[in-house]
């Protein structure tokens, strides 16, 4: 009695199954499933971060940085002290001639880096820790150059408005005891307690103990890391920008033809000084970009590594389950399955794996990805699609790993598979 009540217990296909396998028990089952999803869940993991590094990195770059970074050259040697102020005007002068050149200026901030000082600024009468404000001189044509969006009031124009050369041993002589004008971006504004552009106009405040008067508001210019908030600034005018100025240059036709022009005009009016140049695209690349772009190029490499060594764990997964269940699918086609139940059965079967591995590689994906992006001010939001994105590409490459397996055995005469039963 009790060896027929033992018998009656074994399910038939799993007797069919592990009959004369190796490997056929169910720890050892266990193990080979467990390995597959820990390798597919490393694999979305990695395949979520190279989604969401893509899409940041991407996202930083075509960003609206509040100018036209399109176009744009900078040549550092300007604000070299081996130049004298008769070479620079007619290197401004001469560049601005140049065949391709739309517009010329000059500045002390530039994007990636510059000259600028750091003060605090003070409304009449206003309590508390005044804000603290970069302050930035820059020289004629700097926001047209850039394509700055005005957002109230207007920009400098010296040859209309005497006050608005407030910076410089010139400025001091000839507006000695009168208010000078400045222009802030939109973030110095709100930090005044201006909640509109608009309300800052006319404003008359106190700035690196002297007093100012604010003629204009543009909307903030990222010239730093997108990874840090958009710094207050305020800008004066002063003839050729300042204490070692950089020039910035808007080109019309190729940047790199312009260039070459440029580099020809310097080096005929300031030969002791070589031309640094660069395009504005490049330094804020190098400065801001670069190391996330092979960040993003590691990740990439990693998934598709993961990807692929999680497939050849799968497809051996799926080898050795197929061997294991001829008899079985042998059955079950001599009882009436077709090519199609077979095939669903199977792959329902092997893809388990793959769902399961969504429970380890989401979380992780989510917690480091999260993490990174917090790191930046200007980010790309936690889409729900890189993840769904990612399962579903890791599904269908698993799908098609076990396909030819899965279509090998359902498409397998019964007699055969049953030969040797």
């Amino acid at each position: 009695f009790y060896p027929a009540f033992v018998i009656s217990r074994f399910l038939p296909a799993g007797v069919l199954a592990a009959a004369r396998t190796p490997g056929g028990d169910r720890a050892g089952a266990r193990l080979r499933k467990t390995l597959v999803v820990t390798q597919f869940g490393i694999a979305v993991a990695l395949m979520i971060g190279t989604a969401v590094l893509f899409a940041q990195t991407r996202h930083v770059q075509q960003a609206d940085i509040g100018f036209g970074r399109d176009g744009l050259i900078m040549m550092s040697g300007y604000g070299d002290p081996a130049l004298d102020p008769g070479q620079r005007a007619r290197l401004v002068d001469a560049m601005g001639k140049t065949r391709g050149v739309a517009g010329i200026t000059t500045s002390g901030v530039v994007p990636g880096g510059g000259t600028f000082a750091i003060a605090k600024m003070k409304r009449p009468g206003a309590t508390g820790e005044p804000p603290m404000i970069v302050q930035a001189t820059v020289g004629e044509h700097f926001f047209d150059t850039y394509r700055a969006r005005l957002l109230a009031g207007r920009v400098f124009d010296p040859d209309r408005f005497a006050l608005d050369i407030g910076n410089g041993d010139t400025g001091r002589k000839a507006l000695a005891g009168r208010v000078a004008n400045i222009m802030l971006n939109r973030t110095a504004a709100r930090r005044l307690g201006f909640a509109r552009a608009g309300e800052a106009i006319g404003e008359i405040v106190s700035l690196d103990g002297g007093t100012v008067r604010i003629v204009g508001v543009i909307a903030d210019m990222r010239f730093g890391t997108p990874r840090e908030p958009v710094e207050a600034f305020a800008y004066s005018y002063r003839p050729g920008g300042g204490y070692r100025a950089i020039v910035v240059i808007r080109t019309s036709a190729d940047a790199a033809t312009v260039l070459g022009r440029l580099e020809t005009t310097w080096r005929r009016i300031a030969p002791a000084v070589p031309p640094a140049a660069t395009t504005v695209d490049q330094k804020l690349y190098d400065s801001y970009y670069r190391q996330d772009v092979q960040r993003s190029r590691l990740f990439t490499a990693g998934a598709v590594l993961a990807v692929a060594i999680g497939c050849l764990g799968l497809y051996g997964l799926a080898a050795f389950d197929t061997m294991r269940r001829v008899k079985e699918i042998g059955i079950r086609k001599v009882l009436g399955a077709s090519t199609s139940d077979v095939m669903r059965l199977l792959l329902v079967q092997f893809l388990k794996p793959v769902l399961l591995a969504n429970v380890i590689g989401w979380p992780i994906a989510w917690f480091a990805m999260s993490h990174w992006l917090s790191a930046f001010d200007d980010r790309i939001d936690l889409s729900p699609y890189y993840f769904v994105g990612a399962s579903v590409l890791a599904l269908v490459i698993a799908a098609a790993t076990v396909a030819s397996q899965a279509w090998r055995v359902a498409r397998a005469e019964p007699a055969r598979a049953l030969r040797q039963f």
